[in-house]
C-alpha cells in the first residue's frame, strides 16, 4: 500500500471552513493487482478488470487531489478488493471474495490460513495506519476525510442516476453541513453534473469511514463516489 504523512497544512481548500481541519485522502480500491503469493486465487482477468476488481478511474483523481490539496495524510490500496477489501470490516463476510473458497477446497487448510495471514497483515497495515493518524490528530485538531471511490453506471440492468455521490452519516450535523458545501463547490465548477447524497450507497453502512467515526467525534468522513461513465 501507499501512504505518507505531510506536515504541510492543505492550502488550496476552496472553502474557509475547511481550514479548521486536517485533511486525510484515501483510495482503498485504487488498483486491481493480486500479489504474486496469492495468484492461486485464480481470479479471472476479466473480473479483475471489471468494477468488481477495483474502482476504475479513481487513482488518477486521487493523485491529482494529493498534488493539489497537499493533504496531511494520504493512502491508497495496492491490491484488488478481491484479494481483501480494505473498505470492509473483518467481521463483514464480503471482506474476502468467493475466490478464497477454492484455496480451502483444493489446497487444504494449511495453505488457506497461511495466505489469510498475509492478507490480514496487508489489511491491518493499511487500516491501523489510518486509525492511528485519526486518533492522534483528532486529539488536537478535527480531521476531514475524503475517500475516493467510483461506481459502475449500470448494475443488474439498472442505470444509476447520478454523476457523483456524496456518502456520509446524516445523523452527524457537521457531516450534513460539509456535504452541502462539497456539493455547492462541485456545482460551482461543473453545474451540469448531477450530485446526490448517499447514492448509490448509504454512508452509514460498513466501511472505513464508518469505523473511523467510532474513534472520535472530531472526525468527518465522506466517500466521494464518481460514476465511471465520467472517465470515458
Amino acid at each position: 500500500m501507499e501512504w505518507k504523512s505531510n506536515p504541510i497544512k492543505p492550502h488550496n481548500k476552496s472553502h474557509s471552513m475547511f481550514n479548521d481541519f486536517k485533511l486525510l485522502l484515501s483510495c482503498e480500491h485504487a488498483h486491481n493487482a493480486v500479489p504474486s503469493f496469492a495468484r492461486n486465487l485464480n481470479i479471472p482477468c476479466e473480473i479483475l478488470e471489471s468494477h468488481r476488481g477495483y474502482d476504475y478511474g479513481v487513482y488518477d483523481i486521487y493523485k491529482r487531489l494529493v498534488k493539489q490539496e497537499k493533504p496531511d495524510f494520504y493512502c491508497a490500496g495496492k491490491y484488488s478488493r478481491l484479494f481483501i477489501d480494505l473498505n470492509r470490516s473483518l467481521w463483514n463476510h464480503s471482506v474476502f471474495s468467493e475466490f478464497w473458497d477454492s484455496i480451502k477446497d483444493n489446497q487444504g487448510d494449511a495453505k488457506y490460513f497461511a495466505l489469510r495471514k498475509r492478507a490480514f497483515a496487508y489489511y491491518l497495515g493499511y487500516r491501523n495506519a489510518v486509525e492511528e493518524y485519526v486518533s492522534t490528530t483528532a486529539a488536537t485538531t478535527p480531521v476531514l476525510h475524503l475517500a475516493i471511490h467510483s461506481f459502475t453506471p449500470v448494475l443488474n440492468g439498472k442505470e444509476r442516476d447520478a454523476d457523483i455521490g456524496i456518502l456520509f452519516d446524516p445523523s452527524r450535523p457537521q457531516e450534513n453541513m460539509i456535504a452541502n458545501v462539497i456539493i455547492s463547490e462541485i456545482h460551482a465548477r461543473a453545474p451540469e453534473l448531477k450530485v446526490r447524497k448517499n447514492f448509490p450507497y448509504q454512508g452509514k453502512t460498513d466501511g472505513l469511514c464508518t469505523t473511523l467515526r467510532k474513534l472520535t467525534p472530531h472526525y468527518a468522513g465522506f466517500e466521494i463516489e464518481f460514476n465511471q461513465k465520467l472517465f470515458g
